[in-house]
């Protein structure tokens, strides 16, 4: 039964082959038809007004049968050639480019493509907050580090704007006072603390609270 069904899609393919050559066979004779009656007409209208009747009749043929041979070759061409399996030899279809499976991996399960990290709902991206931009300062703005712990080296707690050498609280007191008396700007001292903050109990905090209040100068923290 097996070697029946074999010789059976055998002589099918055979059969089919076949079907296809004759037609192929039979269009390129087609072509020459069709060419020996269109140079015929040709050569007869050539001849009836170009040549008043001269031509030869065997002119006439040649003129046909040449038309003819070359429409029976270009039709060759497109059947017999690359471009002819589809036309009439049921050749298969260009791809699409679109990744259609083959007919035997319909059956296969194929791989789900990567989702990515911003579509996937199992995954939870961590929610960026926007950096807060730093304050602007304003005229009269004097920025005053407070420092703590080791940083603190002779009693020298603060660090007046961008001065290298940290200041006591006599010196800052100073400082502040010279630039307070040339200055015809009202100055707002801007506290921040470089580490750990101290605590309003600490001594040095309390001082400084004491003179800020006497000396009736604004100030903030940041």
């Amino acid at each position: 039964m097996c070697e029946t069904l074999i010789a059976d899609g055998f002589a099918s393919g055979l059969s089919e082959k076949l079907a296809g050559y004759v037609i192929k066979c039979l269009a390129v004779g087609g072509g020459f038809l069709v060419g020996y009656f269109v140079g015929g007409a040709v050569a007869w209208a050539l001849d009836r007004w170009v040549f008043a009747h001269k031509a030869p009749v065997q002119l006439k043929k040649l003129c046909s049968f040449l038309c003819g041979l070359v429409l029976a070759i270009i039709v060759a061409l497109i059947v017999f050639g690359d471009g002819g399996g589809g036309l009439l030899g049921g050749g298969g279809a260009p791809g699409d480019g679109k990744g259609t499976p083959a007919p035997e991996d319909k059956g296969k399960q194929q791989p789900t493509p990567p989702v990515p990290p911003q579509d996937d709902p199992k995954i939870v991206l961590p929610k960026v907050e926007p950096k807060p931009s730093d304050p602007k300062p304003t005229p009269g703005d004097v920025r005053v580090a407070i420092l703590s712990g080791a940083d603190v080296r002779d009693g020298k707690f603060y660090v007046l704007d961008s001065e290298a050498t940290p200041k006591t609280f006599d010196e800052l007191k100073k400082a502040i006072t010279d630039r307070r008396a040339n200055t015809k700007i009202e100055l707002t001292l801007v506290f921040r603390f470089a580490k750990d903050p101290l605590s309003n109990s600490h001594p040095e905090m309390k001082r400084l609270s004491a003179w800020v209040q006497e000396s009736k100068l604004r100030f903030r923290y940041e």
